[in-house]
């Protein structure tokens, strides 16, 4: 019965220890105020955790890493792929499975381990299994040219999960032994794209299990949590200095990062995994500067909430403008979704009805349910072509008039600027908001510019000298925020935005700097003369880039007198009013324009610089040609007086000129040669009359 029974208990010994090598994650880069408690509770937001451990040293003081064991594998997955993706005091975690290593001290387990993967290679085609690669490498050509040089490759494969994911190895297959064992001998300590490998013989499961009862007896203190976990505190120690420099391969790619906006992060309990147990909605339109803690706050009007998370980039380490919430109770969930504001499909332009329960900072949230994983694809490709149309790019363009920038600037009753507006001027703000709608919806032809700014409640001392230095100002100081900390950069479709625009008509660079032209409205007497200033203008900037920092700068920036003053004489200063210049915040938006008069605009433009062009070209080919002319004439001046030399006749001063030949006639011109003269003589006319 005994001799029955030990194959079956070393099966399940080393089933065990295959098991806990899937649920039991080894983190690294764990800030060292983190306790073992902090870990627990930060994976405990995903999945139950078992058991949570921060390695420390003889004093107590934590070494940076740890390991957090789960009691199922399918968590412990999810743990990994989700912990990923957040911060853990301000610091992004490196997780991976924890591999199970045989005891250092252990001399003689080594030996009688070895025949196993020899007796069972032997067995096999020569196939290698290459562990830890990097999710870069994608294609089999990559493989295949590096294992080419120790043999024969005849097949390489990548396994991909679902959705298409890369799941970390490989499997090549050499052609002769002697090539498998030559490429395992040469790729120790191998780096592909500069992180390390692991080659080996691949052996099926079910042989490996088979051979292992037969052959090795397993320790069964391996398979218990202690023993596993004191080796690789001792092994992982050199791990993690072998792995400090190493690219973190692990931590998602573009595929995750779309996954991401779309699945749900709420905790699941065990049993009930498909089960509808996370109450999460998805936020979009998003402030930059907004905090979980805040966006906590704000959506507990709804209910309880148990977590906030917005949602960073990972390469720009920016906000991304989205979040997720999620709530306790699924009443509060239903009552978020189901009494947010519909999205419109044909305008971007925001209703004035919306519950303010959805506006954040002066922005109104789209909220929507947190979707599976299986409806992540669809809907990514569904948000990557909605923002390809935002973008305005062809065939299938939206929005061309560029309605989106009617809300740029806007200030609301609701958001943390308006408490430090007056409502006079807020006031202001919402007739100028009202009337630009208005003017949008009548009339077709009317869009938003791009790079013109309408500037409202200026001072009516400001000079169009001192609003261009304002302007220049702005985008100087909104540059230093941003490098500063104190203020968000402009989004990336912000950037291609400007860069499609400025290359859209071939613009040619800029003469004026960074504002092309500022202008100021005059009151106009009965005279026909100019009067004082009506308190508004317009700011002409050199892209649309210049422009969003213009404004953003600008928008209910408190002008001052030194501002007023900018670019003034000492008599010009004197002579100004300052009495109704101070306390004035302006209202900036961006100008309506008529495409019509823009377009005819354009073509002006263009023809003038047309015509200049060829003038320039006339110009320069008529002083080659003047200079032809001019050798012409000389020529013709050294022939005749040869003429006079040979016929030996010469005047006399007494007598007078000397009597003219009748019978001698000039030589008859070519017509080349008068229609030379001609030209030459028009040109000179025409440079006499510039002269002039």
């Amino acid at each position: 019965m005994s001799e029955d029974k030990a194959p079956s208990t070393a099966g399940s010994t080393a089933n065990a220890t295959f098991i806990q090598s899937k649920t039991e994650l080894f983190i690294r880069s764990i800030p060292f105020e983190v306790t073992s408690t902090e870990l627990s509770d930060f994976f405990s937001n995903v999945a139950p955790v078992k058991h949570a451990v921060v390695v420390t040293d003889h004093e107590g003081k934590s070494r940076g890493f740890g390991f957090v064991s789960f009691t199922d594998a399918d968590d412990a997955t999810k743990a990994l792929e989700e912990c990923r993706k957040q911060k853990l005091n301000d610091r992004l975690l490196k997780i991976d499975f924890a591999k199970p290593r045989a005891r250092g001290d252990d001399k003689e387990a080594k030996p009688e381990k070895k025949p196993i993967s020899t007796d069972v290679v032997e067995k096999r085609r020569p196939r290698l299994i290459i562990r830890n690669l990097p999710w870069s490498v994608r294609e089999p050509k990559q493989l295949e040219k590096i294992f080419a040089k120790f043999g024969n490759v005849t097949d390489v494969v990548i396994p991909r999960g679902d959705n298409g994911r890369m799941r970390g190895f490989a499997f090549v297959t050499m052609r002769k032994k002697s090539h498998a064992d030559i490429a395992i001998e040469k790729t120790k300590n191998l780096k592909i794209a500069g992180r390390e490998v692991a080659v080996d013989f691949a052996i099926e499961k079910n042989k490996w299990l088979n051979n292992a009862k037969d052959t090795n007896e397993v320790d069964e203190s391996e398979s218990e949590d202690e023993t596993p976990k004191n080796e690789r505190e001792e092994d992982d120690d050199d791990e993690e200095d072998e792995e400090d420099d190493e690219n973190d391969e692990n931590d998602v790619d573009d595929e995750e990062l779309k996954d991401l906006e779309k699945q749900n992060f709420a905790p699941t309990k065990t049993g009930l995994r498909g089960a509808p147990t996370s109450f999460t909605v998805f936020v979009r339109n998003v402030p930059y500067d907004a905090t979980a803690e805040s966006l906590k706050e704000h959506f507990e009007e709804f209910g309880e909430v148990r977590y906030a998370l917005p949602v960073m980039d990972k390469q720009l380490n920016q906000p991304k403008g989205t979040a997720f919430v999620a709530f306790a109770t699924e009443e509060a969930r239903n009552e978020c979704v189901d009494n947010a504001p519909a999205t419109a499909t044909t305008s971007l332009l925001i209703s004035d009805d919306v519950d303010p329960r959805y506006v954040f900072d002066g922005r109104v949230l789209a909220v929507t349910k947190a979707v599976e994983r299986e409806d992540a694809t669809r809907l990514a490709t569904a948000s990557a072509n909605e923002r390809s149309k935002l973008l305005g790019k062809a065939p299938d363009e939206k929005d061309k008039r560029n309605l989106f920038l009617l809300n740029e600037g806007r200030i609301t009753a609701n958001s943390k600027l308006a408490e430090k507006i007056p409502a006079s001027e807020l006031e202001i703000r919402q007739k100028s908001y009202d009337m630009r709608k208005q003017q949008l919806n009548k009339n077709p032809s009317l869009h938003l510019s791009l790079t013109r700014l309408a500037i409202r409640n200026l001072p009516r001392a400001m000079s169009e000298r001192a609003l261009k230095a304002l302007g220049r100002k702005a985008v100087v100081e909104f540059a230093k925020e941003v490098v500063e900390k104190k203020r968000q950069p402009l989004s990336k479709e912000e950037v291609i935005r400007s860069t499609k625009e400025k290359n859209s008509f071939g613009a040619v660079k800029s003469k004026h700097g960074v504002v092309r032209q500022s202008k100021i409205i005059m009151e106009q007497k009965g005279t026909g003369s100019l009067g004082r200033s009506r308190g508004y203008g317009f700011l002409e900037f050199r892209d649309h880039k210049a422009a969003l920092m213009g404004l953003r700068w600008l928008n209910a920036h408190e002008v001052s007198i030194p501002e007023i003053l900018e670019g003034a004489t000492e008599e010009e200063k004197k002579s100004l009013d300052l009495g109704d210049s101070k306390k004035r915040r302006l209202v900036v938006e961006f100008a309506i324009e008529n495409a019509q008069v823009v377009k005819r605009r354009r073509e002006n433009v263009m023809k003038s610089r047309v015509a200049g062009q060829k003038r320039k070209h006339d110009d320069e080919e008529g002083d080659d040609n003047d200079e032809e002319d001019n050798e012409e004439q000389r020529q013709d001046w050294k022939n005749k007086k040869d003429k006079v030399k040979k016929s030996g006749k010469k005047g006399n001063m007494n007598k007078g000129g000397q009597k003219k030949n009748v019978e001698e006639k000039p030589e008859p011109k070519s017509q080349e040669e008068v229609t030379r003269l001609v030209i030459g003589k028009k040109r000179k006319m025409r440079k006499l009359k510039k002269g002039k």
